[in-house]
């Protein structure tokens, strides 16, 4: 049975998902209630209560934020984390400075449940580019995550 830690997230979530390291599963709903997954690794703690997410402009977890604002994260890392954090996110701005392809999502954080079980996450989800391009986008992407103001 999960177990509720609170309304915010803990120091050493908080700290991972400031990492630019983990990607978690972003769980959204659509208007007619069909649920859609998708990894997400532009991933920003801003504090506690509030997480930012570059996510594609035409990705059908973008347009879900906009029709009803519902999202969990599964975090599963290394360490034996295992939470899903849910809450409300809203697209804050349309195009990022770094890439007009991405919208800047903000969630904030509502419920923070512990999803451990029995056994033992030893490894968290890990992508790795396979271009000079792609690995500098990851950077100027990160880059405007960290500076935005909120």
């Amino acid at each position: 049975m999960s177990k509720i830690l609170g309304d915010s997230l803990s120091e050493e979530v908080f700290w991972l998902l400031r990492s630019k390291v983990p990607t978690v599963v972003l769980a959204t709903v659509s208007g007619d209630g069909r649920p859609n997954t998708t990894p997400i690794h532009l991933i920003y703690a801003k504090d506690r209560k509030r997480i930012l997410m570059a996510i594609a402009r035409r990705h059908q977890g973008r347009a879900n934020i906009k029709k009803t604002g519902k999202v969990m994260l599964c975090l599963c890392e290394e360490g034996n984390i295992n939470v899903s954090i849910s809450g409300t996110a809203s697209v804050i701005k349309e195009h990022l400075d770094s890439s007009r392809e991405m919208s800047l999502v903000l969630l904030d954080v509502e419920e923070v449940k512990d999803d451990s079980t029995h056994s033992e996450t030893i490894s968290g989800i890990r992508y790795h580019c396979v271009s000079k391009r792609g690995d500098e986008f990851i950077k100027r992407v990160f880059a405007e995550l960290e500076k935005y103001p909120l």
